[in-house]
């Protein structure tokens, strides 16, 4: 995992500002516990928080030289290459001895040395880099195909700051933390722009993209995007690859030594990843983790989204491939905790329709790196195989992102979390609006031959509105609450090399047996139990236990009661009173409770980050 900062400044020289790059790190700490590093030279300064997650720290090296002994580059890295060894070979066989050592900083430097700035396209696994070329004094700020690993950056007077974190750059104090319109609206509709980092002076670095930072400004490149293929193989070669290419990437994620690691949720996703890595690993002992809360099972009642509690299957897994599990229990208590809702708001440095589902995640994680400091996940396999399906039909003024017609279809107003929200301010926003453009502009990124059945092509263009847009959102919900807590998370369905194949297969493929996921089934049907492979989905678990719901209102009817509360101007006071006010109280409905959740998030974000909007 890992964290990186740094500072590009052409008009001064950083070696003596060196108290700035580290103020950067130590807000990436929890990325990196175990060691912080830094470097500097002239305009560039570098700093990285290690994680040492397969053994003790060793100290990588920062620059590599060229055949007379001078430093021509340096690197902070994070992330997991999972083609270090295949890459430092071929590196060695080009007259690299030193690559063969294998570590990655070691290898990104020598594929730098050997190709350029094409060196990118080379590197396989989850990624985020600083490059620093001494000799051109050009900065290379990079980012994993599925942008996983998270990078922004900030254009300054004189350079650019960047960080794994927006909270890195923001501790600085030389960008303030202002949002406009386009940035609540990102936040409101969940759009997942893709250089888009809702704070308005920052940017993300794109997936797929590398940005170069140089005297004149800075340039952003692509080197890998979606692609559409023509895809031949018949339905049995069809699951044959597809098992092929998600047992390897299930390889590669565990190639660590000692125990695997997995959250298990009893669904088809992770349960396939469990059941794969008992295939490939046979005898190594697994540990698995689940989430529940008090009284769970006892007071569950199926609906429209959860059809069954997680517990009979999680066990019908881990009995099967003989897993020590763990059930992480929570109660309205912790989930409530003010200093868990902060830690789970810090994690992602800006405030979510999420809720419990924030703060469960973080203490689920927390109670895993107990155990362990690496962990399997089974995210992005709804995405990559279809198993997200949001919506079929067309709205008046144009079709929104596929998330934000759900949440309108199931009586959202405007889209999710919005309905507490001032009429007047997402009217003059245009909520809708926004969510129609943004979707609109993913479409018309993903180039589709004409003769596409208008079936595939919309099934492609979901496909891809969930790989480049919700995944911006997605990933980042995973990734920063294991982050947050030190625990490195490793999602064996966001490989490359599964999407490019898998998006070309045709949707019918995807679902030839008349249910969702209907190919991840088949190809991993030996590994799984007979109770999952008939499961229908079902999501992350909510917390339903009264006690929950009633805190909520308590923190709600205290926000309303607050004429000073920063959220206060952006509320529907009268449709906030409505709700506090019906008799019974307000219902358990999920629409209802993101509302609430929503208003929350926001206000403890905007006391607590400052932030200034300017809408």
């Amino acid at each position: 995992m890992s964290g990186i900062a740094g500072w590009v400044d052409y008009s001064r020289d950083l070696t003596s500002w060196l108290p700035t790059v580290r103020t950067m790190a130590a807000e990436l700490a929890h990325r990196g516990p175990d060691a912080e590093e830094l470097w500097a030279d002239g305009h560039a300064a570098l700093a990285r928080r290690v994680l040492a997650a397969d053994g003790p720290t060793v100290r990588e090296p920062w620059t590599v030289a060229d055949a007379n002994g001078t430093p021509v580059a340096a690197v902070a890295f994070a992330g997991l290459l999972t083609n270090t060894r295949s890459l430092a070979a071929e590196l060695a066989s080009r007259g690299h001895r030193h690559a063969a050592a294998g570590s990655q900083e070691r290898t990104v430097l020598h594929a730098y040395l050997e190709w350029g700035p094409a060196f990118v396209e080379r590197l396989e696994g989850v990624f985020a880099f600083a490059l620093w070329d001494i000799r051109s004094q050009e900065l290379l700020l990079g980012r994993d195909r599925l942008g996983f690993t998270p990078l922004y950056y900030a254009p300054v007077p004189g350079g650019v700051l960047f960080g794994s974190e927006a909270k890195a750059i923001l501790a600085t104090g030389a960008v303030e933390p202002v949002v406009d319109a386009q940035g609540m609206l990102e936040i409101l509709t969940y759009a997942g722009s893709p250089e888009h980092a809702v704070y308005r002076d920052l940017r993300k670095v794109r997936a797929g993209t590398v940005v170069r930072v140089g005297r004149n400004g800075t340039r952003t490149l692509p080197y890998w995007r979606m692609t559409y293929r023509e895809h031949t193989d018949d339905l049995p070669t069809t699951v044959e690859t597809v098992r092929e290419l998600l047992g390897r990437s299930v390889s590669d994620q565990i190639a660590h030594d000692g125990p695997v690691s997995s959250m298990l949720s009893g669904g088809l996703d992770s349960s396939a990843m469990v059941g794969l890595a008992d295939r490939l690993r046979p005898g190594r002992p697994q540990k698995t983790y689940t989430v529940t809360f008090t009284g769970y099972d006892e007071q569950f009642q199926p609906d429209v989204i959860r059809s069954t509690p997680d517990t009979r299957f999680v066990r019908d897994v881990a009995d099967r491939v003989g897993a020590e599990h763990f059930d992480i229990v929570l109660d309205t208590e912790e989930l409530t905790d003010p200093v868990v809702r902060r830690a789970a708001l810090r994690a992602r440095d800006l405030p979510s329709t999420y809720g419990d589902m924030n703060t469960s995640l973080y203490l689920l994680s927390r109670a895993v790196r107990e155990h362990t400091r690496i962990v399997l996940s089974g995210e992005t396999a709804d995405s990559v195989f279809g198993g997200n399906v949001f919506s079929d039909e067309e709205e008046p003024g144009g079709e929104p992102l596929p998330w934000v017609a759900l949440a309108r279809r199931h009586g959202a107003r405007h889209a999710l979390g919005c309905g507490l929200l001032s009429d007047d301010l997402l009217t003059r926003l245009d909520v809708h609006g926004y969510a129609v453009d943004r979707c609109r502009e993913a479409r018309e990124e993903l180039d589709l031959p004409h003769s596409l059945p208008a079936a595939e092509r919309r099934a492609r263009q979901y496909t891809y509105l969930q790989l480049t847009r919700w995944a911006e959102n997605q990933l980042a919900h995973s990734e920063r609450m294991a982050a947050a807590v030190g625990l490195q998370l490793r999602m064996p369905y966001a490989d490359t090399r599964l999407i490019d194949y898998v998006f070309n297969v045709p949707n019918a493929m995807k679902t030839f047996d008349g249910r969702e996921k209907s190919l991840l089934r088949a190809a991993t049907d030996d590994v799984l139990p007979e109770s999952v492979l008939r499961r229908r989905k079902s999501p992350f678990p909510i917390a339903i236990d009264p006690g929950y719901q009633k805190t909520v209102v308590e923190d709600l009817r205290a926000l309303a009661d607050d004429r000073d509360a920063p959220v206060g101007p952006l509320l529907d006071r009268a449709a906030v009173r409505q709700l506090l006010d019906r008799p019974g109280g307000p219902p358990e409905n999920w629409i209802i409770r993101t509302d609430a959740e929503t208003v929350l998030s926001l206000d403890q974000w905007l006391r607590h980050y400052g932030v200034r909007l300017a809408l």
